[in-house]
C-alpha cells in the first residue's frame, strides 16, 4: 500500500490536507518491566503529564473519529506497556476492526491472555509485534528483565495455537528486537530462531542511547565495523528462508545525495525548497502519534507539552492544528526541531522507499519542476531505468495503484 500512500502525501504539495494515513495510540506510559534499553529506565523522571492517562471514554470515540477521517493504520504501542489496560485495548482493537482499519499491536507480550489472544484472532486483527532481543533467555534477559524471554515466548506460542485452533490466517506474528552490544552478534541465529518459533516476521531497530550510562548496551568500534557482516549473513538466512524482515536498515546509508528512486545524483537539487519530496522526514504528513496523555505528536521518538492534546480537540483539530502545522513548516523549511537533527530514521531503508514512491508520486503527477514534467519524459526516464519489461511491469503496478486511488479520501 506504500504507493496509494505516497499519492495521498503528495496531495499536501496541491494544497490539499489529506488525513494521516496511520495512528499509533499509546494507551499507557507503566510498564511491567523495566529494560535496560528503554528511555524510562534512564529518565530522571518522566512527565507527570504522561501518567495521566486518557480515560477510556475519550479513547474509544477516537477510533471512530479516526476511521471517519481516512486512517487506514491503526496501531497501538507506546512509551509503556499498552497491555496493563488490557480490557481497553481488546475494546479498540474490536472497534478498530469493526470500522475497517489495518490493526497492529505492539508489546512485551508478558501479560497477553488466552482469552484475550483468541479474541484477537476472532477478530482477524492484522499483526502483533511482541518484544524479543535475543535467541536465548541469557541474551535476551540480559537486555530486558528475567523472566521476560519465557513469558514472551510463550505468548508467541499461544498466538500460533490459537490461529491453528480457528484455522486463522491473521494475525501477522512478529518479532521487534534492538540491536544492541549484547546480541549484534547473533542476528542470524535470532532468524533461525524467529524461523524455529514460526515468527511471520523480524523487525530489527538500532539502539537509541538515551543516556551516557548506557555503555553496556551501545556497540563498541570493533562491533560497530563487523556489523554489516552479521547483518548480511542474516539476511541471507531469512530471505532464504522466505522471512520477511527489515535488516536492510542496519547497512550503512547510501549517498544522500543520489536519488534511489531514478539513480540520479542530481535529481535531489532539483526538488524545489519546501516540496514535500525533498523534506527530510515525511513522518509528520503520514501519520499522528497520541501519547498517554492526549497530546498529539508527528512521531513516537519525542513528546512536548505544548502539543495539542485530544483531551480538548479531536483528532481533525489536532492533525491540522497550529501545533502540527508549525511543525510540518519547521519540516519543509527549517530549522530542524531539536530531536529531527539526530535522528537516523530518516535514513532508514524503510523511509528511503516510502521517499521513493512520494518522488514517482509526484513524477506522475506532474507536480515537480523542469524537464521531469511530461508523460514522455517519465516513460523514457523509467524505461533507461527499469528496461523494458520492467517498465511494463511498473505500468500495471501504477494501473493497480489507480484503481486503489478512486476509493482513497
Amino acid at each position: 500500500m506504500q504507493p496509494v500512500m505516497a499519492h495521498r502525501l503528495v496531495r499536501w504539495q496541491n494544497g490539499a490536507s489529506p488525513p494521516p494515513w496511520e495512528l499509533m495510540i499509546c494507551p499507557t506510559h507503566r510498564c511491567n518491566l523495566k529494560c535496560g534499553i528503554c528511555a524510562r529506565s534512564w529518565e530522571e523522571h518522566s512527565h507527570p503529564l504522561l501518567f495521566d492517562e486518557v480515560p477510556d471514554e475519550r479513547w474509544l470515540p477516537l477510533v471512530d473519529e479516526a476511521a471517519a477521517l481516512g486512517v487506514r493504520y491503526f496501531s497501538i504501542g507506546g512509551g509503556g506497556e499498552p497491555t496493563l489496560r488490557r480490557e481497553l485495548v481488546i475494546k479498540i482493537c474490536a472497534r478498530a476492526k469493526s470500522l475497517g482499519m489495518e490493526g497492529h499491536l505492539q508489546t512485551n507480550g508478558t501479560l497477553l491472555r488466552e482469552e484475550d489472544i483468541n479474541t484477537l484472532v476472532a477478530l482477524g486483527w492484522d499483526h502483533v509485534t511482541i518484544s524479543l532481543d535475543g535467541p536465548t533467555p541469557s541474551i535476551n534477559d540480559a537486555i530486558r528483565y528475567k523472566g521476560a524471554f519465557s513469558e514472551s515466548v510463550k505468548r508467541i506460542e499461544m498466538l500460533r495455537a490459537a490461529k491453528k485452533r480457528q484455522k486463522a490466517s491473521r494475525p501477522d506474528i512478529q518479532v521487534h528486537m534492538v540491536l544492541t552490544a549484547l546480541n549484534c552478534e547473533h542476528l542470524s541465529a535470532m532468524v533461525a530462531f524467529c524461523l524455529e518459533l514460526g515468527v511471520e516476521a523480524l523487525f530489527v531497530s538500532p539502539l537509541i542511547e538515551y543516556s551516557p550510562d548506557m555503555k553496556a548496551f551501545v556497540l563498541s568500534p570493533q562491533q560497530r565495523g563487523e556489523l554489516p557482516g552479521y547483518v548480511e549473513k542474516a539476511i541471507a538466512r531469512a530471505d532464504a528462508a522466505g522471512l520477511p524482515h527489515n535488516l536492510e536498515n542496519l547497512l550503512p546509508t547510501p549517498n544522500a545525495d543520489t536519488d534511489t528512486f531514478t539513480g540520479d545524483t542530481s535529481l535531489s537539487s532539483q526538488w524545489p525548497a519546501g516540496h514535500i519530496a525533498g523534506v527530510r522526514c515525511l513522518e509528520p504528513w503520514r501519520g499522528l502519534v497520541v501519547s498517554s496523555g492526549g497530546h498529539a505528536l508527528p512521531c513516537c521518538h519525542f513528546w512536548e507539552e505544548k502539543a495539542d492534546s485530544i483531551r480538548s480537540n479531536s483528532l481533525s483539530d489536532v492533525w491540522l492544528g497550529p501545533y502540527m502545522s508549525e511543525f510540518r513548516q519547521k519540516m519543509r523549511n527549517g530549522p530542524l526541531p531539536e530531536p529531527c537533527r539526530t535522528c537516523g530514521f530518516p535514513d532508514s531503508l524503510t523511509h528511503r522507499k516510502l521517499r521513493e514512491r512520494v518522488r514517482e508520486a509526484a513524477l506522475s503527477s506532474g507536480n515537480v519542476p523542469g524537464p521531469w514534467r511530461g508523460f514522455v519524459a517519465k516513460a523514457w526516464n523509467s524505461v533507461r531505468t527499469h528496461g523494458l519489461a520492467g517498465s511494463v511491469q511498473r505500468y500495471r503496478q501504477w494501473r493497480a495503484i489507480r484503481r486503489a486511488l478512486r476509493n482513497e479520501p
